[in-house]
């Protein structure tokens, strides 16, 4: 009886639903495994888009802080330039203000030669005075 209830047509039903069930575990787990792949893929695409993005964007940053310190050293420049000549300008006229003096000084002591030899003993016996302490 065994050998005839092995070959009933439930059993060799259920050996085909078997065989169709381990083939369909097989192609699934193929599907699996594409769809890894094709996510693998995607995944690698899209990390070596946004490197190369990354790239780009670490050396448009950098051209920007060049070319803003390249801005920054021309303004500096031009604002030691200015700073120099304005430095000139009063050289000269603080130049111009002590020969005014001087001019003004000698005329002075050659209007008034015994006044001014009077001022200065009296201004270096003071400075003596003090310069003793």
């Amino acid at each position: 009886m065994s050998e005839n209830s092995d070959s009933t047509p439930a059993t060799k039903k259920l050996a085909s639903s078997t065989e169709h069930a381990k083939k369909a575990l097989d192609a699934a787990t193929e599907a699996g495994r594409a769809i890894g792949e094709t996510v693998k893929h995607h995944a690698k695409t899209a990390i070596d888009a946004g490197k190369e993005h990354l790239g780009a964007a670490a050396k448009d940053l950098g051209e920007a802080a060049s070319a803003k310190v390249g801005d920054l050293r021309e303004s500096a420049k031009h604002t030691a330039e200015d700073l120099r000549h304005r430095a000139a300008g009063l050289q000269s006229d603080a130049t111009e203000c002590v020969k005014s003096y001087q001019t003004e000084a000698e005329t002075y002591i050659r209007e008034n030669p015994l006044q001014a030899v009077g001022i200065a003993l009296g201004t270096g016996f003071i400075l003596g005075l003090l310069l003793r302490r």
